[in-house]
Protein backbone atom coordinates (compact mmCIF):
# COMPACT_ATOMS: atom_id res chain seq x y z
CA UNK A 1 0.00 0.00 0.00
CA UNK A 2 0.76 3.55 -0.47
CA UNK A 3 2.78 4.93 2.55
CA UNK A 4 2.01 8.18 4.26
CA UNK A 5 5.59 9.02 4.90
CA UNK A 6 7.03 8.64 1.40
CA UNK A 7 5.88 11.20 -1.27
CA UNK A 8 3.44 9.15 -3.63
CA UNK A 9 2.66 10.20 -7.29
CA UNK A 10 1.51 8.64 -10.83
CA UNK A 11 4.53 10.17 -11.85
CA UNK A 12 6.68 7.17 -10.58
CA UNK A 13 8.22 5.24 -13.80
CA UNK A 14 11.90 6.07 -12.74
CA UNK A 15 14.70 4.21 -12.90
CA UNK A 16 17.89 3.91 -11.00
CA UNK A 17 22.14 3.17 -12.62
CA UNK A 18 24.53 2.17 -9.80
CA UNK A 19 28.43 1.76 -11.47
CA UNK A 20 31.89 1.66 -10.23
CA UNK A 21 33.50 4.85 -9.60
CA UNK A 22 35.09 5.51 -12.95
CA UNK A 23 33.03 3.31 -14.81
CA UNK A 24 34.30 4.05 -18.57
CA UNK A 25 31.53 3.92 -21.59
CA UNK A 26 33.29 1.08 -23.28
CA UNK A 27 33.53 -1.20 -19.98
CA UNK A 28 30.85 -4.06 -21.37
CA UNK A 29 30.29 -5.15 -17.47
CA UNK A 30 27.82 -7.40 -16.59
CA UNK A 31 24.37 -5.94 -15.51
CA UNK A 32 21.83 -7.09 -12.24
CA UNK A 33 18.57 -5.64 -12.50
CA UNK A 34 16.21 -5.93 -9.40
CA UNK A 35 12.61 -6.01 -9.32
CA UNK A 36 11.45 -5.60 -5.91
CA UNK A 37 8.56 -7.79 -4.49
CA UNK A 38 5.50 -6.78 -2.14
CA UNK A 39 2.45 -8.75 -3.66
CA UNK A 40 1.84 -6.50 -6.67
CA UNK A 41 -0.19 -4.62 -3.97
CA UNK A 42 3.17 -1.94 -3.04
CA UNK A 43 6.96 -1.56 -2.92
CA UNK A 44 9.54 0.70 -4.84
CA UNK A 45 12.98 0.77 -6.10
CA UNK A 46 14.04 3.28 -3.56
CA UNK A 47 13.88 0.84 -0.77
CA UNK A 48 16.95 -1.57 -1.65
CA UNK A 49 20.39 0.17 -2.22
CA UNK A 50 22.62 -1.31 -4.62
CA UNK A 51 25.61 -0.01 -3.61
CA UNK A 52 26.91 -2.77 -1.12
CA UNK A 53 26.22 -5.24 -4.36
CA UNK A 54 28.44 -2.99 -6.66
CA UNK A 55 31.06 -2.49 -4.02
CA UNK A 56 31.31 -6.02 -3.29
CA UNK A 57 31.90 -6.47 -6.70
CA UNK A 58 34.46 -4.27 -6.70
CA UNK A 59 36.29 -6.37 -4.00
CA UNK A 60 36.07 -9.65 -5.82
CA UNK A 61 37.55 -7.85 -9.03
CA UNK A 62 34.44 -8.26 -11.13
CA UNK A 63 32.67 -4.97 -11.29
CA UNK A 64 28.98 -5.31 -12.38
CA UNK A 65 26.56 -2.50 -13.04
CA UNK A 66 23.09 -2.52 -10.49
CA UNK A 67 19.77 -1.50 -12.12
CA UNK A 68 16.67 -1.00 -10.60
CA UNK A 69 12.96 0.60 -11.68
CA UNK A 70 9.55 1.36 -10.19
CA UNK A 71 6.75 -0.41 -11.89
CA UNK A 72 2.94 0.11 -11.37
CA UNK A 73 1.17 -1.81 -8.52
CA UNK A 74 -2.37 -2.48 -7.09
CA UNK A 75 -4.98 -0.83 -8.80
CA UNK A 76 -2.97 1.30 -11.10
CA UNK A 77 -0.75 -1.73 -12.14
CA UNK A 78 -3.06 -4.78 -11.86
CA UNK A 79 -6.77 -4.23 -11.59
CA UNK A 80 -8.36 -6.95 -13.63
CA UNK A 81 -11.69 -7.38 -15.21
CA UNK A 82 -13.75 -7.68 -18.56
CA UNK A 83 -13.80 -3.92 -18.60
CA UNK A 84 -10.36 -4.02 -18.33
CA UNK A 85 -9.56 -6.90 -20.70
CA UNK A 86 -11.85 -4.85 -23.32
CA UNK A 87 -9.37 -2.09 -22.76
CA UNK A 88 -6.44 -4.00 -23.86
CA UNK A 89 -4.94 -2.24 -20.43
CA UNK A 90 -4.57 -5.58 -18.31
CA UNK A 91 -1.22 -6.13 -16.44
CA UNK A 92 0.12 -3.15 -16.67
CA UNK A 93 2.64 -3.62 -13.85
CA UNK A 94 4.17 -6.18 -15.98
CA UNK A 95 3.92 -3.79 -19.03
CA UNK A 96 6.00 -1.41 -17.16
CA UNK A 97 8.37 -4.11 -16.21
CA UNK A 98 9.05 -5.05 -19.77
CA UNK A 99 9.33 -1.74 -20.81
CA UNK A 100 11.87 -0.90 -18.65
CA UNK A 101 14.19 -4.08 -19.15
CA UNK A 102 14.31 -2.62 -22.90
CA UNK A 103 15.22 0.43 -21.59
CA UNK A 104 18.15 -1.52 -20.40
CA UNK A 105 19.14 -3.05 -23.44
CA UNK A 106 18.54 0.13 -25.64
CA UNK A 107 20.64 2.28 -23.09
CA UNK A 108 22.96 0.78 -20.31
CA UNK A 109 25.97 0.49 -23.21
CA UNK A 110 25.96 4.35 -22.32
CA UNK A 111 26.62 3.53 -18.29
CA UNK A 112 29.61 1.00 -19.38
CA UNK A 113 26.92 -1.84 -19.00
CA UNK A 114 26.89 -4.96 -21.55
CA UNK A 115 23.18 -5.52 -22.57
CA UNK A 116 23.90 -9.10 -23.93
CA UNK A 117 24.88 -9.88 -20.33
CA UNK A 118 22.11 -8.78 -18.14
CA UNK A 119 21.25 -10.88 -15.40
CA UNK A 120 17.26 -10.22 -13.78
CA UNK A 121 17.10 -10.79 -9.98
CA UNK A 122 14.00 -10.52 -7.93
CA UNK A 123 12.27 -11.48 -4.63
CA UNK A 124 8.80 -12.44 -3.85
CA UNK A 125 5.98 -10.66 -6.78
CA UNK A 126 9.67 -9.37 -8.43
CA UNK A 127 10.63 -13.08 -8.52
CA UNK A 128 7.50 -14.45 -10.11
CA UNK A 129 7.53 -11.10 -12.27
CA UNK A 130 10.49 -12.45 -13.65
CA UNK A 131 8.97 -15.96 -14.10
CA UNK A 132 5.52 -14.10 -15.67
CA UNK A 133 8.52 -12.38 -18.10
CA UNK A 134 9.97 -16.03 -19.12
CA UNK A 135 6.31 -17.24 -19.69
CA UNK A 136 5.19 -14.40 -21.53
CA UNK A 137 4.03 -14.53 -25.17
CA UNK A 138 4.75 -18.30 -24.92
CA UNK A 139 8.61 -17.94 -24.05
CA UNK A 140 9.57 -14.67 -26.53
CA UNK A 141 11.58 -13.20 -24.42
CA UNK A 142 13.53 -11.10 -27.10
CA UNK A 143 16.79 -10.82 -25.60
CA UNK A 144 15.28 -8.78 -22.27
CA UNK A 145 17.92 -10.86 -20.14
CA UNK A 146 20.13 -14.06 -20.01
CA UNK A 147 19.85 -15.11 -16.50
CA UNK A 148 17.96 -15.17 -13.72
CA UNK A 149 17.68 -15.09 -9.54
CA UNK A 150 14.56 -15.96 -8.63
CA UNK A 151 14.34 -15.39 -4.74
CA UNK A 152 10.66 -17.29 -2.92
CA UNK A 153 8.50 -16.75 -6.30
CA UNK A 154 7.83 -18.56 -8.95
CA UNK A 155 4.88 -19.94 -11.17
CA UNK A 156 2.70 -19.41 -8.57
CA UNK A 157 -1.47 -19.73 -8.98
CA UNK A 158 -2.77 -17.59 -12.46
CA UNK A 159 -6.55 -16.84 -12.83
CA UNK A 160 -8.55 -15.84 -15.69
CA UNK A 161 -8.75 -12.22 -15.63
CA UNK A 162 -12.54 -12.29 -15.65
CA UNK A 163 -11.92 -14.08 -11.66
CA UNK A 164 -10.58 -10.83 -10.33
CA UNK A 165 -14.04 -8.95 -11.44
CA UNK A 166 -15.22 -8.68 -7.90
CA UNK A 167 -12.19 -6.42 -7.11
CA UNK A 168 -12.58 -4.57 -9.81
CA UNK A 169 -16.74 -3.81 -9.09
CA UNK A 170 -15.60 -2.94 -5.43
CA UNK A 171 -12.96 -0.33 -6.85
CA UNK A 172 -15.98 1.58 -9.08
CA UNK A 173 -18.17 1.37 -6.07
CA UNK A 174 -15.27 3.02 -3.96
CA UNK A 175 -14.58 5.34 -6.66
CA UNK A 176 -18.41 6.37 -6.92
CA UNK A 177 -17.88 5.61 -10.75
CA UNK A 178 -21.12 2.85 -10.56
CA UNK A 179 -23.21 5.41 -12.56
CA UNK A 180 -20.40 7.55 -14.61
CA UNK A 181 -21.35 10.16 -17.09
CA UNK A 182 -23.52 9.21 -20.23
CA UNK A 183 -20.91 8.29 -22.54
CA UNK A 184 -18.35 7.04 -20.74
CA UNK A 185 -17.81 3.71 -19.07
CA UNK A 186 -16.62 2.61 -15.51
CA UNK A 187 -13.17 2.58 -16.27
CA UNK A 188 -13.32 6.00 -18.18
CA UNK A 189 -14.83 7.11 -14.33
CA UNK A 190 -11.64 5.41 -12.51
CA UNK A 191 -9.03 6.89 -15.01
CA UNK A 192 -10.70 10.39 -14.06
CA UNK A 193 -11.10 10.22 -10.41
CA UNK A 194 -8.05 12.28 -8.71
CA UNK A 195 -4.86 10.01 -7.57
CA UNK A 196 -5.67 10.37 -3.82
CA UNK A 197 -9.26 8.86 -4.16
CA UNK A 198 -8.34 5.73 -6.17
CA UNK A 199 -5.36 5.30 -2.95
CA UNK A 200 -8.01 5.53 -0.60
CA UNK A 201 -10.62 2.94 -2.98
CA UNK A 202 -7.40 0.62 -3.05
CA UNK A 203 -6.59 1.03 0.59
CA UNK A 204 -10.27 -0.29 1.77
CA UNK A 205 -9.41 -3.29 -0.68
CA UNK A 206 -8.53 -6.06 1.35
CA UNK A 207 -4.82 -6.16 1.56
CA UNK A 208 -2.19 -9.05 1.59
CA UNK A 209 -1.75 -9.04 5.56
CA UNK A 210 -5.56 -9.22 5.82
CA UNK A 211 -7.48 -12.35 6.92
CA UNK A 212 -7.23 -13.64 3.21
CA UNK A 213 -3.50 -13.57 3.40
CA UNK A 214 -1.86 -14.71 0.01
CA UNK A 215 -5.56 -14.62 -1.88
CA UNK A 216 -3.98 -11.32 -2.73
CA UNK A 217 -6.89 -8.75 -4.29
CA UNK A 218 -4.59 -7.45 -7.33
CA UNK A 219 -1.99 -10.19 -9.23
CA UNK A 220 -1.10 -10.90 -12.81
CA UNK A 221 -3.86 -12.59 -14.88
CA UNK A 222 -4.45 -14.63 -17.95
CA UNK A 223 -5.45 -11.93 -20.24
CA UNK A 224 -5.58 -13.14 -23.55
CA UNK A 225 -2.25 -10.92 -24.64
CA UNK A 226 0.78 -11.35 -22.53
CA UNK A 227 -0.63 -14.37 -21.40
CA UNK A 228 -3.09 -17.16 -23.13
CA UNK A 229 -2.92 -19.98 -20.83
CA UNK A 230 -2.43 -21.64 -17.38
CA UNK A 231 1.03 -21.19 -16.35
CA UNK A 232 1.40 -25.00 -15.62
CA UNK A 233 0.26 -25.92 -19.51
CA UNK A 234 3.24 -23.18 -20.18
CA UNK A 235 5.49 -24.62 -18.34
CA UNK A 236 4.45 -28.24 -19.12
CA UNK A 237 4.22 -27.39 -23.02
CA UNK A 238 7.55 -25.92 -23.26
CA UNK A 239 6.29 -22.44 -23.74
CA UNK A 240 8.60 -20.70 -21.48
CA UNK A 241 12.36 -18.87 -22.32
CA UNK A 242 14.92 -20.89 -21.23
CA UNK A 243 17.69 -19.44 -19.45
CA UNK A 244 19.79 -20.13 -16.74
CA UNK A 245 18.28 -19.74 -13.10
CA UNK A 246 18.82 -19.74 -9.33
CA UNK A 247 15.72 -20.25 -7.28
CA UNK A 248 15.62 -20.59 -3.42
CA UNK A 249 12.80 -20.33 -0.69
CA UNK A 250 13.34 -19.88 3.30
CA UNK A 251 12.19 -22.62 5.15
CA UNK A 252 9.24 -20.91 6.79
CA UNK A 253 7.19 -19.27 3.77
CA UNK A 254 4.12 -19.17 5.16
CA UNK A 255 4.77 -17.39 8.70
CA UNK A 256 4.84 -14.29 8.52
CA UNK A 257 1.61 -14.46 6.06
CA UNK A 258 -0.07 -16.47 8.40
CA UNK A 259 0.02 -14.10 11.46
CA UNK A 260 -3.39 -12.79 10.93
CA UNK A 261 -5.16 -15.95 11.21
CA UNK A 262 -5.14 -16.33 14.76
CA UNK A 263 -9.13 -16.93 14.26
CA UNK A 264 -8.11 -19.98 12.73
CA UNK A 265 -8.15 -22.32 15.68
CA UNK A 266 -10.28 -25.95 15.17
CA UNK A 267 -9.57 -28.36 12.35
CA UNK A 268 -12.86 -27.47 10.85
CA UNK A 269 -11.54 -23.89 11.24
CA UNK A 270 -8.60 -24.71 9.19
CA UNK A 271 -9.87 -26.61 6.48
CA UNK A 272 -12.80 -24.10 5.67
CA UNK A 273 -10.22 -21.50 5.47
CA UNK A 274 -7.56 -23.26 3.17
CA UNK A 275 -10.73 -24.04 0.69
CA UNK A 276 -12.18 -20.98 1.20
CA UNK A 277 -9.42 -18.89 0.19
CA UNK A 278 -7.36 -21.39 -1.81
CA UNK A 279 -9.20 -24.08 -3.13
CA UNK A 280 -12.80 -23.51 -3.79
CA UNK A 281 -13.78 -26.17 -6.30
CA UNK A 282 -12.21 -28.92 -3.91
CA UNK A 283 -14.02 -31.45 -2.63
CA UNK A 284 -14.94 -32.77 1.14
CA UNK A 285 -12.93 -35.57 0.36
CA UNK A 286 -9.81 -33.60 -0.65
CA UNK A 287 -10.24 -31.38 1.70
CA UNK A 288 -9.85 -34.14 4.44
CA UNK A 289 -6.86 -35.71 2.77
CA UNK A 290 -5.11 -32.38 2.61
CA UNK A 291 -6.05 -32.44 6.48
CA UNK A 292 -4.72 -35.53 7.15
CA UNK A 293 -1.30 -34.82 5.12
CA UNK A 294 -0.75 -31.65 7.27
CA UNK A 295 -1.04 -32.21 11.00
CA UNK A 296 -2.52 -30.18 13.72
CA UNK A 297 0.61 -30.99 15.60
CA UNK A 298 2.65 -28.32 16.48
CA UNK A 299 6.11 -29.74 16.21
CA UNK A 300 5.40 -30.81 12.46
CA UNK A 301 4.59 -27.41 11.77
CA UNK A 302 6.29 -24.13 10.34
CA UNK A 303 8.10 -22.52 11.55
CA UNK A 304 9.47 -26.17 11.00
CA UNK A 305 12.00 -28.34 13.65
CA UNK A 306 11.15 -25.78 16.15
CA UNK A 307 9.31 -28.40 17.86
CA UNK A 308 6.29 -27.05 19.86
CA UNK A 309 7.69 -23.88 19.79
CA UNK A 310 6.49 -20.48 18.01
CA UNK A 311 2.93 -22.16 18.62
CA UNK A 312 1.29 -19.07 18.85
CA UNK A 313 -1.90 -20.10 18.11
CA UNK A 314 -3.50 -23.68 17.69
CA UNK A 315 -3.61 -23.62 13.94
CA UNK A 316 -0.84 -21.05 13.26
CA UNK A 317 2.23 -23.68 12.33
CA UNK A 318 -0.26 -25.86 10.59
CA UNK A 319 -1.74 -23.12 8.27
CA UNK A 320 1.68 -21.36 8.11
CA UNK A 321 3.24 -24.63 6.29
CA UNK A 322 -0.02 -25.27 4.10
CA UNK A 323 0.21 -21.56 2.95
CA UNK A 324 4.50 -21.96 2.30
CA UNK A 325 3.78 -25.13 0.55
CA UNK A 326 1.54 -24.01 -1.58
CA UNK A 327 2.87 -20.35 -2.72
CA UNK A 328 6.15 -21.05 -2.45
CA UNK A 329 7.59 -24.34 -2.37
CA UNK A 330 5.51 -26.63 -4.20
CA UNK A 331 5.53 -23.87 -6.94
CA UNK A 332 9.58 -23.81 -6.80
CA UNK A 333 9.87 -27.91 -7.13
CA UNK A 334 7.40 -28.13 -9.93
CA UNK A 335 8.90 -25.16 -11.87
CA UNK A 336 12.86 -25.99 -11.63
CA UNK A 337 12.32 -29.59 -12.15
CA UNK A 338 11.23 -28.98 -15.67
CA UNK A 339 12.99 -26.25 -16.31
CA UNK A 340 16.55 -27.96 -15.29
CA UNK A 341 15.63 -30.52 -18.09
CA UNK A 342 16.39 -27.37 -20.79
CA UNK A 343 18.91 -25.52 -19.25
CA UNK A 344 21.47 -24.95 -16.34
CA UNK A 345 19.70 -24.27 -12.69
CA UNK A 346 20.40 -24.11 -9.38
CA UNK A 347 18.24 -24.00 -6.18
CA UNK A 348 18.89 -23.01 -2.35
CA UNK A 349 17.22 -23.55 1.16
CA UNK A 350 17.88 -20.58 3.41
CA UNK A 351 17.22 -21.52 6.82
CA UNK A 352 20.09 -19.48 9.07
CA UNK A 353 17.66 -17.82 10.90
CA UNK A 354 15.49 -20.05 13.67
CA UNK A 355 15.65 -17.57 16.24
CA UNK A 356 13.04 -14.90 15.94
CA UNK A 357 9.11 -16.24 16.93
CA UNK A 358 9.12 -16.89 12.47
CA UNK A 359 11.88 -18.91 11.61
CA UNK A 360 13.33 -18.23 8.46
CA UNK A 361 10.50 -16.16 7.11
CA UNK A 362 9.56 -14.96 3.95
CA UNK A 363 12.34 -11.99 2.99
CA UNK A 364 14.53 -12.60 5.52
CA UNK A 365 16.99 -14.25 3.09
CA UNK A 366 17.37 -10.86 1.26
CA UNK A 367 20.11 -10.03 4.18
CA UNK A 368 22.26 -12.56 2.60
CA UNK A 369 22.35 -10.28 -1.32
CA UNK A 370 22.12 -6.94 0.50
CA UNK A 371 24.60 -7.14 3.32
CA UNK A 372 21.62 -5.72 5.57
CA UNK A 373 23.65 -7.34 8.66
CA UNK A 374 26.78 -6.02 10.57
CA UNK A 375 28.67 -9.49 9.71
CA UNK A 376 27.47 -10.13 6.60
CA UNK A 377 28.32 -14.00 5.12
CA UNK A 378 28.44 -12.18 1.34
CA UNK A 379 27.44 -15.62 0.20
CA UNK A 380 24.37 -14.16 -1.61
CA UNK A 381 26.36 -11.01 -2.76
CA UNK A 382 28.65 -13.06 -4.26
CA UNK A 383 26.17 -16.05 -5.71
CA UNK A 384 24.68 -13.44 -7.67
CA UNK A 385 28.07 -11.48 -8.82
CA UNK A 386 29.41 -14.76 -10.35
CA UNK A 387 25.99 -15.79 -11.68
CA UNK A 388 26.41 -12.07 -13.50
CA UNK A 389 29.76 -12.78 -14.62
CA UNK A 390 29.70 -16.56 -15.73
CA UNK A 391 26.14 -17.47 -15.22
CA UNK A 392 27.20 -19.91 -12.86
CA UNK A 393 27.23 -19.12 -9.09
CA UNK A 394 30.41 -20.78 -8.07
CA UNK A 395 33.75 -19.25 -7.27
CA UNK A 396 34.99 -19.14 -10.69
CA UNK A 397 38.16 -21.73 -12.30
CA UNK A 398 41.38 -19.72 -10.98
CA UNK A 399 39.75 -17.53 -8.41
CA UNK A 400 39.02 -14.30 -8.17
CA UNK A 401 40.79 -11.45 -9.57
CA UNK A 402 40.09 -9.23 -6.17
CA UNK A 403 41.30 -10.29 -2.59
CA UNK A 404 37.83 -9.97 -1.24
CA UNK A 405 37.77 -9.37 3.03
CA UNK A 406 36.53 -11.79 4.33
CA UNK A 407 35.87 -14.89 1.67
CA UNK A 408 32.79 -15.79 1.67
CA UNK A 409 31.33 -19.57 1.95
CA UNK A 410 31.50 -19.95 -1.40
CA UNK A 411 35.25 -20.81 -1.75
CA UNK A 412 34.73 -23.90 0.13
CA UNK A 413 32.34 -25.28 -1.73
CA UNK A 414 31.19 -26.42 -5.60
CA UNK A 415 27.13 -26.04 -6.39
CA UNK A 416 25.91 -28.75 -8.30
CA UNK A 417 23.00 -27.93 -10.80
CA UNK A 418 19.70 -29.55 -9.91
CA UNK A 419 19.24 -32.49 -10.99
CA UNK A 420 15.63 -33.70 -11.21
CA UNK A 421 16.08 -36.79 -11.72
CA UNK A 422 18.04 -37.42 -8.74
CA UNK A 423 15.52 -35.59 -6.68
CA UNK A 424 17.37 -32.33 -6.79
CA UNK A 425 20.46 -30.63 -5.26
CA UNK A 426 20.12 -27.92 -2.56
CA UNK A 427 22.63 -25.78 -1.25
CA UNK A 428 21.32 -24.89 2.39
CA UNK A 429 22.29 -21.94 4.34
CA UNK A 430 22.73 -22.82 7.90
CA UNK A 431 23.20 -20.39 10.93
CA UNK A 432 26.62 -19.12 11.20
CA UNK A 433 27.25 -18.60 7.83
CA UNK A 434 27.63 -22.24 7.49
CA UNK A 435 26.77 -23.72 3.78
CA UNK A 436 25.35 -27.57 3.48
CA UNK A 437 23.57 -29.11 0.70
CA UNK A 438 20.63 -31.41 0.91
CA UNK A 439 18.12 -33.52 -1.18
CA UNK A 440 15.05 -31.21 -2.56
CA UNK A 441 12.75 -34.56 -1.25
CA UNK A 442 11.17 -32.92 1.79
CA UNK A 443 7.75 -33.28 2.58
CA UNK A 444 7.36 -35.23 -0.40
CA UNK A 445 4.61 -36.94 0.16
CA UNK A 446 2.46 -33.29 0.77
CA UNK A 447 3.81 -32.14 -2.07
CA UNK A 448 2.87 -34.71 -3.97
CA UNK A 449 -0.58 -33.99 -2.59
CA UNK A 450 -0.85 -30.39 -3.24
CA UNK A 451 0.22 -31.33 -7.44
CA UNK A 452 -2.96 -33.44 -7.45
CA UNK A 453 -5.00 -30.80 -6.21
CA UNK A 454 -3.76 -27.78 -8.94
CA UNK A 455 -6.77 -27.71 -10.59
CA UNK A 456 -8.89 -26.86 -7.03
CA UNK A 457 -5.80 -24.47 -6.22
CA UNK A 458 -6.56 -22.84 -9.82
CA UNK A 459 -3.20 -23.68 -11.88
Amino acid sequence: MPSSNTTQSEDCLYMNVVRPEGTQANASLPVVVWIYGGAFETGDASAYNGVPVVQRSNALGSDVIYVSFNYRVNAFGFLAGKEIKEAGVANLGLHDQRLALQWVQDNIAAFGGDPSRVVAWGQSAGAISIWMQMLANDGQLNGLFSGAVTQSGFTEAFHDISEQQPVYDQIVSLTNCTNPPQGNTTLDCIRAVDYQTLVNAVNQVPPLLSYQSLDTSFRPTIDGDLFTRTLRDSMNGDLYAKVPIIGGDVDDEGTLFSLLNANVTTDQDFLSYVQTNYMPQANETQMEVLGDAYSSEPDLGSPFNTGTNNTLTPQYKRISAVQGDLYFQMPRRFALTIASKTQKVWSYLYRANKYSALGTFHESDLQEFYELTESPSFVGTDMLVNFAYNLDPNVPAGGYKGSPQPASGLVNVTWPTYNSNENGTLLTFEPEGQLNFTQDNYRQKEFILLNELSDAFGW
